[in-house]
């Protein structure tokens, strides 16, 4: 019997860690980074724009914007950002400088049905779809 229980919560622990890639659909909308010392927001709008605010307290703050494309890539279907800032790399891995380019994410839907976009899997940063 304990066997089987244990054999059920292991199971119920990869389920729960378990996610899927979002549709370009689930991927539209607002976001926020949900680690560091700055508040990073990002919105990603229909029609093929983002915009996104990134302030440090006691800096000013920083608006991007550019374009995003879905892309297909057999198995894979990545949002990438253009003109895209990894601001956060100041924030992990100091001192870098990081410059315009283009950052091909992949959002993914949790097994609780919120969609997030990682940005460092192994330390846990990731942009959250806010809900309103």
């Amino acid at each position: 019997m304990r066997k089987v229980i244990a054999r059920a919560l292991s199971l119920i622990v990869v389920i729960a860690g378990c996610s899927r890639p979002a549709t370009q659909d689930e991927a539209v909308g607002a976001y926020a980074m949900n680690k560091g010392k700055a508040r990073d927001t990002l919105i990603i709008y229909p029609n093929g724009t983002y915009a996104r605010r990134y302030s440090v307290p006691g800096a000013a703050t920083a608006v991007d914007s550019g374009s995003w494309t879905w892309d297909t890539l057999k198995t894979e279907q990545p949002l990438t950002l253009e003109q895209f800032i990894p601001r956060w790399n100041d924030e992990l891995y100091p001192p870098t400088r990081a410059t315009p380019g283009f950052w091909p994410a992949r959002p993914e839907r949790r097994f609780n049905g919120a969609i997030s976009i990682p940005v460092s899997g192994d330390l846990g940063w990731a942009y959250i779809h806010v809900r309103h």
